[in-house]
This record gives C-alpha cells, sequence and structure tokens, in this order.
C-alpha cells in the first residue's frame, strides 16, 4: 500500500548543502527545488516510480538527460502480455501480438514454433516510454528533460542531485529527501554512490530498416550471434528491427549478420534505415541495491531476464516495490538503509530465483558448439518437447520451463556437454 504524504520541512538540508564559487568569487548556493523524491532516469522503471509515489502525493521530481521522452531507444519492443494487465497499459500501444516465432538454427534450419494464444505483444518502444511519461506527469510529477545527472551526494537531512541543464546554462542543483537511480546499465553515478559494480555485460546492438517479415525470427550460431542470438522483429509496413547481443564491436557484429544471404536479399537498399544504436545490457544484478536514501531499479540494479535480455517488466515491477518501501519511509521520515532494505528482499523474493535460473542457462548455451545447439533444436522440434514448451511457455518467467526442460535425459546431456 503506498501511503499519503506526511508534511515536512526540508529547510535544514539548504544549510549543509556544497556551495560554489560564483564569477566574481562569492559563494553562491545552486538550489533552486526542492523535493521528497528525485527520480534519475526516465525509463519504464524511473516513471513507474514516479508515477506510484506521484499519485501518492509526494512530490516528485524525474530528471532525464535527452530532450524527450522514448528516444532514443534501443529495444525489440516485445512486451509479455502479463505486463498489460498487472500495470493496466493501453491496447492502443500494440503493433501486433505475438503467438509464433520461427527459429533458426546455425545452419540455417528453420523451426517455426506456434501458441495457442499470445504470450506478448510488440510495441513502438518509444511511444510506450512517452506514454509512461505522460501518466507520471498526469499523476504529478514533474519531469524535467534535458538534465545530465553528474553528481549525487548524501547530505544531512536529504540528497543533492546535480544535473547539466541543456546545453549552455550552468549546473543546476536539485534536493531530495530520497534519490532514485534509474539509469539503466553501463553509467558511472553509482560507483560514484559506493555502489559494487555488475561485472558481466552484453552489448544489445540494433537497427530499423526496409525488410520484410511476417513474424518474430530469431537466428542462433557462434558466426552470426556471438553472445546468445539474433532478430528480426516486424514493424508492419516493410519496416522490422534487426538486432543482436555481443561484447564488443556491435555495429561490425551487425553488418555482419545483416550480409547473410537469406538476410541481404530481403533488405530494400534504396529504403530508410535508423543509425545502428547500441545499449548496455547487464548479466547479474548488485549485490546490494539500496543505501541512506538510495535505491536502485531496473537495469541499473541487474533487474532484467538473461535469456532474452528483455527488462520493461523487471523493472517496472521493481519501480513499484521501490515505490512502495520509499512511500512508508518518507511517512515514517526513516530513509536510512536499514529501512529502504525491505525493497530489496521484495524485489529478490519476486525476481532472485528466475534470474540466476536465466543466467545458468546463459552460461550452459554460450559453451554450446553450433553443433549441440543444431542437435537441441532438432530434439525441440520433437513433438513432445514442443507440446511441453508450449504448456510451460510464459514470456515473462523462464524458471519453469527451463527446469521442465532440464529434466528430458537428453537435453540435459546435451547441456552437460557444453
Amino acid at each position: 500500500m503506498v501511503l499519503a504524504r506526511p508534511q515536512t520541512h526540508f529547510s535544514i538540508v539548504l544549510d549543509h548543502l556544497p556551495r560554489q564559487v560564483g564569477s566574481k568569487g562569492e559563494e553562491a548556493l545552486t538550489v533552486k527545488d526542492e523535493f521528497d523524491v528525485l527520480i534519475v532516469g526516465a525509463g519504464p522503471a524511473g516513471l513507474t516510480t514516479a508515477s506510484s509515489l506521484a499519485r501518492a502525493g509526494f512530490h516528485v521530481g524525474v530528471l532525464e538527460e535527452h530532450v524527450e521522452i522514448g528516444n532514443p531507444v534501443n529495444c525489440s519492443g516485445i512486451l509479455g502480455v502479463e505486463a498489460f494487465g498487472r500495470f493496466d497499459l493501453s491496447s492502443r500501444l500494440i503493433r501486433h501480438s505475438l503467438d509464433s516465432v520461427e527459429f533458426v538454427s546455425p545452419r540455417g534450419l528453420r523451426w517455426e514454433f506456434r501458441t495457442d494464444k499470445p504470450l506478448a505483444h510488440v510495441v513502438d518502444r518509444g511511444e510506450f516510454d512517452a506514454e509512461l511519461g505522460v501518466a507520471a506527469r498526469k499523476a504529478g510529477a514533474t519531469v524535467l528533460l534535458e538534465h545530465r545527472v553528474t553528481d549525487i551526494r548524501t547530505v544531512f537531512g536529504g540528497v543533492a542531485v546535480t544535473a547539466s541543464e541543456g546545453s549552455d546554462l550552468e549546473p543546476r542543483t536539485l534536493t531530495s529527501r530520497v534519490v532514485v537511480v534509474a539509469t539503466g546499465a553501463g553509467m558511472p553515478l553509482l560507483s560514484k554512490l559506493g555502489f559494487n559494480d555488475i561485472p558481466a555485460k552484453l552489448l544489445g546492438v540494433q537497427a530499423e530498416l526496409d525488410l520484410p517479415a511476417s513474424q518474430v525470427e530469431v537466428y542462433f550460431g557462434h558466426k552470426w550471434a556471438p553472445e546468445g542470438f539474433a532478430w528480426i522483429v516486424p514493424l508492419g509496413r516493410r519496416r522490422s528491427k534487426v538486432g543482436l547481443l555481443c561484447r564488443r564491436d556491435g555495429p561490425r557484429v551487425l553488418e555482419r549478420f545483416l550480409s547473410r544471404p537469406d538476410i541481404a536479399e530481403r533488405i530494400d537498399i534504396n529504403g530508410p534505415a535508423t543509425e545502428i544504436r547500441t545499449s548496455v545490457l547487464p548479466l547479474g544484478f548488485l549485490s546490494k541495491s539500496y543505501a541512506d536514501r538510495v535505491v536502485v531499479v531496473g537495469e541499473a540494479a541487474g533487474h532484467l531476464k538473461p535469456t532474452t535480455c528483455g527488462g520493461i517488466y523487471y523493472g517496472m515491477l521493481t519501480g513499484e516495490i521501490a515505490a512502495d518501501v520509499i512511500a512508508s519511509g518518507l511517512e515514517q521520515d526513516r530513509l536510512d538503509s536499514a529501512s529502504l532494505g525491505a525493497y530489496e528482499t521484495r524485489w529478490r523474493d519476486l525476481l532472485q530465483d528466475e534470474i540466476e535460473t536465466g543466467l545458468k542457462l546463459r552460461r550452459s548455451f554460450k559453451l554450446m558448439s553450433d553443433w549441440g545447439i543444431e542437435r537441441l533444436m532438432s530434439l525441440a522440434r520433437h513433438e513432445g518437447i514442443a507440446s511441453m514448451i508450449r504448456e510451460k511457455a510464459n514470456f515473462d518467467w523462464h524458471r519453469g520451463l527451463i527446469d521442465a526442460v532440464l529434466q528430458n535425459t537428453t537435453v540435459g546431456r546435451i547441456l552437460g556437454a557444453a
């Protein structure tokens, strides 16, 4: 339950904020705004946190470095059906539903997998994020665009957040009682706050181009997809998103994948193409995702599925948990590490087993040869295995399916030999 906003005063913080030297040498306080909560990053995790807290009456600010929410974005835009019901998302955001996938083996053999009902929907990720931004504003949150956060410091009674505002303006310092880091992975802010880094990371590389496809296609093989798989996600009107996972040299690896004869022949080279975008994806989670007056949510904390590297739904779930714990802390004026630790307990209860199971499967799959992948896909096409996958398949929760598949003796032997 999210609690109502208490009546508090924050003036004590102002007396303890660092000061900066002005143009004439005098000390000038840079504080302009005070909030109950400042959220760094306007992605799904941050905006879900913002909406929940703003609806409860708290003064919430969201700092986003880009000119608009949802742009640029690097995501396939596939979101499980469960998320739409869980967060009452508008069906207007759905471009099409996903009830079939075509898997392509390292040798190029194709297998179409179909389900009885949609497992997921394809959305325009930019439009999706923008809609979450509208909802956060309607709830009462203040969204500050072109605010690139450069420093976060805990001070007496609160937190001071310094952000570069626009391209020409002087840095701006805002204060809050607590801060939520929702920046995504690979940002330096967490190390400044004393959080340990997530050591293992992947690159998600993607472009949008004129390439007709009738359904989602997933490609396996170390040459084409060195860190698991590559994908083609149809957007309609002969447009598709094409991407893959790798460790380095993302644009070069993607260009190599696009040179595959069975893909190159489908590309309209005269059609418009977006630039290749690269994002950092964590494998694993922070050993601790909270501190005094600080909570880390979403991919910044490692909240994503290691199997598919999708993080939208997990980020929204942890954002909701964070909002609930923070609301209680604000109401009781207890925002120290001991009080915020409930956030970590709750997200681990929900996600830790899922993430760890996915990590184990990813490690085994990484060690598997292309020959082993061929054998595994051949086995999956067998009706007994296929029907089990169809029964257990859940786009967001993979542990049940993984455990069931691993109980198959042949599958276990193939993975064990990797």
